[in-house]
């Protein structure tokens, strides 16, 4: 028998694959999800510093998962809400117009999608930007912090667009059919120059500083309407509310007087979410996996990426022999963090004893979830009232050690792992969420 609940679906367009979640609007039951990796990163021009997308294949990663979703469950979804990767741009013509159907006419109208973790911008640039009216710090990676250095270094590709916006505004922008895309304010908190007490741009100190206020997206509550479906998408009826992000307003923080690990971003119901955001984590266990495979390409032996990964997952298993304490320490470092962008890598304490490659790959790990214990300590959630972490990504899926090493490092609070397509599903919920007038 056909059922005949609504249903809400979240999309998450991440930093290495696309996610989809489908849950029933009263319940809030996950009904569907899946996921696609993306390998959508292109070589930048500007060489190791930057970090690219191509956008072409992060849309064809969208329309392959939404078309495992069945006829008659695409039928009957009544809002969709799209979450993304946090502070990257990309640029396009306001006069264009796409279906998110056929990839194919892409190229000609949109650039590349700067990521996060893009380093263009080095603390001399940065140095020489104005200071923003914002309780946020400027980084690399920030989107109007790429978009500056555009303006100062690569002022051709700028005049070639009109229009800015990450890769979900992007995407909800095309869904609608809206001249200019609307940012919810966490997306635009992440961007710099942001005043979240008022919810608008630094458009006077911008403006000073001969930056194109023109092409700056509108900006809205998260978890508002954007606007509606302007076409059948897939057998998802016309009319069917497109969504920003997350909801909130109220309680701005202050700028912090030294740089800080955390960060404080537009969450729920009157309040701010306290994030302590790595630059560090899974690209540090990929950037080690490559470097084994160019080790053995040196000796004219290829051996596949997903053969390592494996190899390595089996060996991170492997218990430490008690006679030979594990005193490697691997500060994993590959890409600085925005409070510090100087730090590097570092390895301390290797021994004979703790040489092996499964000794090596358990540092690395454990490394990294110090990492966000030195960021936001475990004596800080407790005083903060939390009891509870619920782990999700792509790397505590792949890699049980990771979670090893939280359950150990974070021992006081009680360790929940979570679903692989988290992101998703909270962009779901918020469409419930709405529908449901909460």
């Amino acid at each position: 028998m056909a059922e005949s609940g609504e249903l809400c679906l979240g999309i998450d367009c991440g930093t290495t694959s696309v996610k989809l979640s489908l849950i029933e609007k009263s319940t809030k039951t996950l009904v569907f999800s899946t996921s696609e990796v993306t390998n959508a990163y292109v070589p930048s021009k500007i060489g190791s510093l930057g970090a690219e997308q191509d956008v072409v294949k992060i849309f064809d990663a969208v329309i392959s998962c939404l078309n495992r979703i069945t006829d008659e469950k695409r039928s009957r979804i009544k809002c969709i809400s799209v979450s993304g990767q946090m502070h990257g741009v990309m640029l396009w013509n306001s006069g264009f117009t796409f279906e998110c159907k056929d990839t194919s006419q892409l190229p000609s109208f949109v650039s590349n999608l700067i990521t996060w973790e893009d380093k263009r911008a080095s603390s001399q640039f940065l140095a020489t930007l104005p200071e923003p009216n914002s309780h946020q710090p400027l980084a690399s990676g920030f989107g109007l912090v790429t978009l500056f250095w555009l303006v100062k270094n690569d002022p051709e590709m700028v005049v070639k667009f009109d229009t800015v916006g990450g890769i979900m505004d992007f995407f909800t922008c095309m869904l609608c059919g809206l001249d200019k895309p609307t940012l919810s304010n966490q997306i635009a908190a992440s961007w710099g120059y942001f005043d979240c007490e008022t919810n608008t741009w630094n458009t006077d100190i911008l403006q000073e500083h001969n930056f194109p206020v023109f092409c700056l997206p509108n900006v809205i509550e998260a978890g508002s309407r954007i606007g509606d479906l302007s076409y059948e998408w897939f057998g998802i009826p016309k009319g069917t509310p497109i969504l920003a992000g997350l909801d909130c307003e109220g309680f701005v923080p202050r700028k912090p007087e030294v740089p800080s690990p955390v960060s404080y971003f537009p969450y729920f119901n009157s309040t701010f979410l306290a994030m302590a955001a790595s630059l560090n984590g899974g690209n540090n266990l990929k950037a080690f996996v490559k470097m084994i495979q160019q080790w053995f390409q040196t000796f004219d032996v290829v051996i596949p990426e997903d053969k390592i990964w494996s190899k390595l997952t089996e060996l991170s298993m492997v218990v430490d022999i008690p006679e030979y304490p594990h005193n490697l320490v691997i500060q994993p470092h590959l890409c600085g963090e925005r409070h510090a962008p100087d730090l590097t890598t570092s390895l301390s304490g290797l021994e004979r004893s703790n040489s092996s490659l499964h000794s090596v790959f358990q540092a690395i790990c454990k490394g990294l979830v110090n990492n966000l214990n030195l960021m936001m300590p475990v004596a800080m959630l407790i005083e903060s009232g939390v009891q509870r972490l619920v782990l999700s990504g792509s790397v505590i899926h792949k890699q049980p050690h990771v979670t090893t090493c939280v359950e150990k490092i974070y021992a006081p609070l009680s360790v929940v792992p979570g679903s692989n397509d988290d992101a998703s599903f909270g962009a779901a919920l918020v469409a419930a969420k709405f529908l449901n007038g909460e």
